[in-house]
């Protein structure tokens, strides 16, 4: 029993606490969802009819204000 439970966790040994590799890919999850989300922003402005690269750069640097600010501010969606 202890070799198969030794064989299944090998794979999880790299998210170990003590690895830089679980940081690593955390924050690399974390830039791409900014960067998704900077994009929808960026869209979203664009048809809105506002700066679209002035929100892309705010919501893309600061991410959690910046977003919360974009959706304050936008104008209505045109018909």
């Amino acid at each position: 029993m202890p070799v198969v439970l030794g064989n299944i966790a090998i794979p999880f040994q790299a998210t170990a606490s003590g690895s830089p590799v679980g940081l690593w890919l955390f924050l690399l999850g974390l830039y791409v969802a900014f960067l998704l989300i900077a994009l929808w922003v960026y869209q979203d402005a664009r048809i809105r009819g506002m700066n679209s690269l002035f929100w892309f750069a705010i919501v893309f640097l600061v991410p959690v204000f910046g977003l919360v600010g974009y959706v304050i501010y936008r104008r209505d969606r045109p018909l």
